[in-house]
């Protein structure tokens, strides 16, 4: 007979590891030097994994671990090793069932919950700093952004370079959108995913006070353009890191859906667990990207709201990007 050991029957489990969640209580966000977004170094391993949940059983034999979210019938197939394998990206604050197949036989179904702290980490082989936007609880408690819908992360080729196994993850994420925002100052962009399953959208962004100009404000536009098409979904964004331009695009988006200026500035800092370096919401450039926000609005969500609608973003628009990325809670 088959014995489900980990998770135990009912257990909560973390999907960040120690150094994420000590962050999250107390961040360490003194102010950091400027940054060449468009020259990243690598300073540091890259820290911005999830913790693999570790599933075992007994008998310590080779089988298979099926896995899937309570309600669905969509299932992972993980190979085990006597008796025991380690899983990455979970959805956060859901109820999982799982059992073993060893041979013909199958186990009892356990059942495990995972810890409701965003950010959700994911973990793509051969590139760094990918998160799920969704997960954030609006300011008034009464919305959360949906998960699965919109995901953040380092380029996949150029300076880092994704493996098979990686884009065999975005596929099983269901990926149908890579937007690339890399472009400024002729840097090579090119799609990297099968074009067959996945669009390849590149709109050219800058970071921090640099978008506040004409043609920013109109690509800006035309990314709105992108996310308004629900057949976009899911997709990814990235730039270089998926720190700098891609932060303050996701700040932005954010804001407008009603997400907390802490969660916000949160999110951006996160990325200092990836291999380019620390970032702090007290850096001079970061102070400079939200200056030019607030020039129009007074409040995180009023001075989003603002920009939109001055890069060509109706109000019925942005309605219709909160009905996409907010549920109830």
């Amino acid at each position: 007979m088959i014995q489900l050991l980990t998770p135990k029957m009912g257990e909560n489990v973390a999907l960040l590891q120690d150094k994420h969640l000590s962050y999250i209580e107390k961040p360490t966000n003194d102010p950091t030097d400027r940054v060449d977004w468009l020259n990243l170094r690598v300073v540091q391993d890259d820290l911005s994994y999830p913790r693999f949940v570790p599933f075992s059983y007994e008998p310590a034999v080779d089988g298979e671990i099926l896995v899937w979210e309570k309600g669905s019938d969509k299932k992972r197939a993980v190979k085990a090793t006597a008796g025991k394998a380690e899983i990455p990206n979970f959805r956060i604050d859901a109820t999982y069932e799982w059992c073993v197949k060893i041979g013909d036989e199958i186990s009892d179904v356990g059942e495990f919950s995972t810890d409701p702290q965003a950010p959700r980490m994911l973990y793509v082989d051969g590139i760094s700093n990918v998160r799920d936007f969704g997960g954030f609880k609006t300011a008034d408690g009464k919305h959360r952004v949906r998960q699965d819908l919109l995901y953040r992360t380092s380029e996949m080729d150029t300076h880092v370079t994704i493996t098979e196994e990686g884009k065999e993850t975005y596929y099983e994420l269901g990926v149908r959108t890579d937007l690339d925002i890399r472009g400024i100052k002729d840097e090579f962009r090119a799609p990297v995913l099968d074009t067959a399953r996945v669009d390849w959208i590149n709109v050219a962004l800058a970071a921090y006070g640099e978008i506040y100009n004409e043609e920013q404000m109109k690509r800006y536009r035309e990314t709105y353009d992108v996310l308004l098409k629900e057949e976009s979904y899911p997709v990814i964004c990235h730039c270089w890191g998926g720190i700098d331009r891609t932060g303050c695009w996701l700040y932005i988006l954010g804001a407008m859906l009603g997400v907390s200026k802490d969660d916000l500035e949160l999110d951006y800092e996160m990325s200092s667990f990836s291999r380019w370096n620390r970032r702090s919401r007290y850096s001079e450039q970061f102070g400079e990207f939200l200056k030019g926000l607030h020039a129009y609005g007074e409040s995180t969500q009023e001075a989003a709201v603002g920009f939109l609608k001055a890069c060509g973003v109706t109000e019925e628009e942005m309605d219709k990007l909160r009905a996409i990325f907010l549920e109830e809670l």
